[in-house]
């Protein structure tokens, strides 16, 4: 039951960080990438653009959601498979295209993964993430990088209370590491 609550919560959290919506993503006769930030609810989006294959990344900036239409120019990518990938603080929409003889293609799926929310009730986090099955990690690790506690889930999605006072005064930091993706969740004075 929990869990169903907690799924509802995000479909319901994503309607309002992203009421229109998967963002419009859109190729052009030119070996164009057009992108409308304007459709997310945050003060900016990140846009990266990673080969398929090797992981490379080739494009990373913070787009402000200001903008209606953003186009990013492709011509100098050589064939190939690619990702697009829009995020913000809640979620990561991804989708692939091909370019292949100058024509650029774009899949119609669209992934859309959502980040991983912690908040700090003095020397409790409260963790919340929608893993969706995926094998995940939480670790805390002190400054000389010492995992002080880890812990595995294969849950659909954890909503948990961590009690750290048993941990000596320092600053610590929070890691989750989910399918293939490492979430930073900053650092935190204990």
């Amino acid at each position: 039951m929990k869990t169903q609550i907690l799924i509802l919560f995000f479909s319901l959290l994503t309607l309002g960080v992203n009421a229109e919506g998967n963002p419009i993503m859109k190729a052009t006769s030119t070996k164009s990438l057009v992108i409308n930030p304007s459709l997310w609810k945050s003060s900016h989006v990140n846009v990266t653009i990673r080969e398929e294959i090797s992981g490379n990344i080739l494009l990373n900036e913070k787009v402000g959601t200001h903008q209606n239409m953003r186009s990013y120019n492709l011509k100098n990518l050589s064939d190939g498979a690619y990702t697009l990938e829009l995020s913000d603080a809640l979620k990561i929409q991804s989708q692939t295209f091909i370019i292949q003889s100058d024509v650029l293609s774009l899949s119609k799926d669209i992934t859309t993964e959502y980040k991983p929310v912690n908040t700090w009730d003095g020397k409790c986090m409260n963790l919340n993430f929608l893993t969706l099955g995926r094998e995940t990690t939480l670790s805390i690790e002190d400054k000389d990088n010492n995992v002080v506690f880890a812990e595995k889930f294969k849950a659909s999605a954890i909503h948990k209370r961590y009690d750290l006072r048993k941990l000596t005064s320092g600053v610590y930091t929070v890691t989750v590491k989910s399918g293939n993706r490492t979430y930073y969740l900053g650092n935190q004075k204990i």
